[in-house]
């Protein structure tokens, strides 16, 4: 229930953050846009995903700002030197291309991955060739692939299959 509430949450100030800059821009131009917003979760074996978000405008979209949720003990990877995110979507064809990535590397020490999945950050831009053709189906046949190493330097990857959990359409 917490989890559904705080979820509901973001959306809602979300949506208002949007609504607030629209707004603004309306000042300046007439507006007339529509704006998506997708809010999709994942479970995985080893990590669970929470409210990656997908927004999109009429002239760019932003992937990124979920959390990630390791289900084993933490002690196996408080030392790690390595993680990477991979975010892919399907295109027009049905293939998986690559949207959104994050590496950190260390060679002298921990990249303290257990203080950097609260947000793994956001990717913003203009759209690439046929992103336009992308629809809800598209989107909610994302993955994120979480690779990392463990304390010993052995190399883990799982990919977590993405589920749209809350849709925002603004008109």
């Amino acid at each position: 229930m917490k989890k559904i509430i705080i979820v509901l949450a973001s959306v809602f100030l979300l949506s208002n953050a949007i609504w607030g800059f629209m707004y603004f821009k309306e000042a300046k131009e007439p507006l007339n846009t529509n704006v998506q917003i997708y809010s999709l979760s994942g479970e995985g074996e080893n990590w669970d995903v929470i409210n990656y978000k997908i927004i999109v405008s009429s002239t760019s979209i932003l992937r990124g700002h979920g959390s990630l949720v390791y289900k084993g003990e933490p002690q196996n990877i408080e030392n790690s030197s390595y993680y990477m995110f991979e975010a892919q979507e399907k295109n027009k064809d049905n293939i998986y291309q690559t949207v959104y990535v994050k590496e950190v590397i260390s060679n002298n020490g921990s990249v303290s991955i257990l203080n950097n999945i609260n947000d793994i950050g956001s990717m913003t831009s203009v759209y690439s060739y046929d992103e336009l053709e992308k629809d809800r189906q598209n989107y909610a046949s994302s993955t994120l692939t979480i690779t990392w190493n463990d304390n010993e330097g052995k190399l883990h990857s799982e990919t977590v299959d993405l589920d749209i959990d809350n849709e925002i359409f603004l008109k």
